[in-house]
């Protein structure tokens, strides 16, 4: 019985200095390492995409273009695939809706989206983004540097080219692009725009300069043409490899 106390006493002071021996420990654990902390990013705040502004051309030839200005406030943040619709009416009241898909690059303030050749019986009702965009991270100087130059609008040498916009592309950034949109916007004194047009450059190599040219079948007004801007723009949000490369080359490198 005595013995059975005796090893009963044992196991409560060394359970005891155990529990000071681990308590001792612990707080030196805490005071000279302490946990890294759990960071919890916030959820980047994506602002939505505006349509500035939007209208029609009239082409002199019983058609017309319609034109839509899409500005996009986020400069690390761009969509590859947009999706939007031209809802037109005609004079009779019918309703009709052509849609299509485009993309915008972060910090991208007037982007153009174009429909061409309708009937000039219809009005634009209503311009829409129909799907929420799935968003891309990019920032704004990060994109590829599209360097216009040479531009001038007028009447082409070519045979059947009445009116045509030129000018020359060069890729200065150090990426190869396969698909380089390139569009034309001619407007009054008034900023109307009064004239729009696009072009593809496929292909191009990083530091090649090539030519282009877009013509229309009916001449923009000369007497009403005030200036034109040229915008050239490159989808590379759709492609993982390129964004990668992109990231990863320094701003003062470019």
């Amino acid at each position: 019985m005595i013995e059975s106390q005796r090893r009963i006493k044992k196991i409560i002071i060394a359970s005891i200095y155990l529990l000071i021996t681990a308590t001792i420990i612990f707080f030196i654990v805490i005071n000279f390492f302490p946990p890294t902390p759990i960071v919890v990013e916030d959820k980047p705040l994506i602002q939505s995409l505006q349509v500035t502004r939007s209208g029609k051309v009239d082409l002199g030839n019983g058609l017309v273009d319609f034109w839509a200005e899409i500005s996009n406030p986020n400069d690390d943040f761009g969509a590859s695939n947009l999706e939007y619709s031209f809802v037109l009416t005609n004079s009779n009241g019918e309703e009709i809706t052509k849609n299509g898909d485009t993309f915008i690059l972060p910090g991208d303030k007037k982007r153009y989206v174009l429909l061409f050749d309708m009937p000039a019986e219809y009005e634009l009702q209503r311009f829409e983004m129909t799907k929420d965009p799935e968003w891309t991270q990019l920032s704004r100087f990060n994109l590829p540097e599209l360097v216009i130059r040479n531009t001038k609008i007028g009447d082409s040498p070519k045979v059947g080219n009445d009116f045509t916009a030129f000018g020359t592309l060069t890729n200065a950034s150090p990426v190869n692009l396969k698909n380089i949109e390139v569009i034309a916007v001619i407007t009054d004194d008034k900023d109307n725009i009064i004239g729009v047009n696009r072009t593809i450059i496929r292909d191009v190599l990083t530091l090649e300069a090539r030519d282009f040219e877009m013509t229309w079948q009916n001449e923009v007004v000369g007497a009403s043409i005030f200036n034109t801007k040229i915008y050239a723009q490159s989808n590379v949000l759709n492609n993982r490899a390129l964004l990668i490369e992109l990231q990863q080359t320094p701003i003062f490198d470019r």
